[in-house]
């Protein structure tokens, strides 16, 4: 195995070094000071007392180098602890931000399935026996068994479908939502979970692209979005973009009270 290939390799600051240098360095002025000028002899000779009073001279100054390069590794200990914390604290509040947003997805399947049982109510009260009469009971349980299987927005996309057919009726459109007291219910009860869907969205979104996602693309928002409107000044055209005339009325905005 190539040896290089080791990534931990043995690094010395160069504080250390430094404080290695200028030690040996005044060590060894020392010792040829000593030799030179003193001489051993006479120096082994001194008395005690004088002795320890020039090594404490001596090394006084090599004591505050250590001194001063010890503060400044522990500046820099410290500053990079700082900086792994602050790492720490990013990654732990970007786990945070998934295990957020993984509990939001798997509650926006839950209030997919409760909108589509409103919508179903909804479009049973327009379509059913006591509406136009256009789907019997039968088949609407038969529908509303398949939609609780396979697409929980089958009848959010049968009710955006037929505001689609009645567009140019503003009358027809009003009847749809707000014809009977009992699709007065239907419709304040779908605007008000689906509101609750965008507040739980935006707690978990900083780039609004979840609550972007939600109004603009998904059928319930498209149908939170015309019930809104139907009571509103802007043209259902152009909510679904087929308006070519921009600014044809006020838009309502989103949230605003039914």
């Amino acid at each position: 195995m190539n040896q290089d290939s080791n990534p931990e390799k043995f690094s010395l600051d160069w504080r250390i070094a430094l404080g290695f240098g200028l030690s040996l360095l005044w060590v060894t002025g020392g010792m040829l000071y000593l030799s030179f000028i003193v001489g051993l002899d006479n120096f082994i000779h001194l008395p005690t007392a004088d002795i320890g009073s020039f090594l404490e001279g001596a090394f006084a100054p090599l004591a505050f180098l250590w001194l001063v390069i010890g503060h400044f590794m522990q500046q820099k200990e410290i500053s990079a602890n700082t900086k792994a914390i602050g790492i720490q604290e990013r990654s732990a509040r970007r786990l945070e931000m998934h295990a957020q947003r993984d509990s939001f997805f798997k509650l926006q399947l839950l209030v997919e399935e409760q909108l589509g049982a409103i919508a179903a109510f909804l479009f049973m009260t327009v379509a059913g026996p006591d509406g136009s009469g256009a789907i019997s009971a039968e088949d609407f349980a038969r529908e509303r068994a398949g939609a609780a299987d396979m697409d929980s927005n089958w009848f959010v996309r049968k009710l955006v479908a037929l505001a689609v057919e009645n567009r140019q009726d503003p009358e027809a459109m009003h009847n749809i939502f707000f014809g009977t007291e009992l699709r007065v219910k239907h419709s304040e009860n779908f605007v008000r979970t689906f509101r609750k869907l965008l507040q739980a969205a935006e707690a978990v979104d900083t780039d609004d692209m979840v609550r972007d996602a939600l109004l603009n693309g998904s059928p319930s928002g498209i149908l939170y979005r015309i019930i809104l409107m139907t009571e509103g000044e802007e043209l259902i055209d152009t909510l679904l973009g087929m308006s070519n005339e921009p600014g044809s009325g006020r838009p309502m905005r989103p949230g605003s009270s039914v």
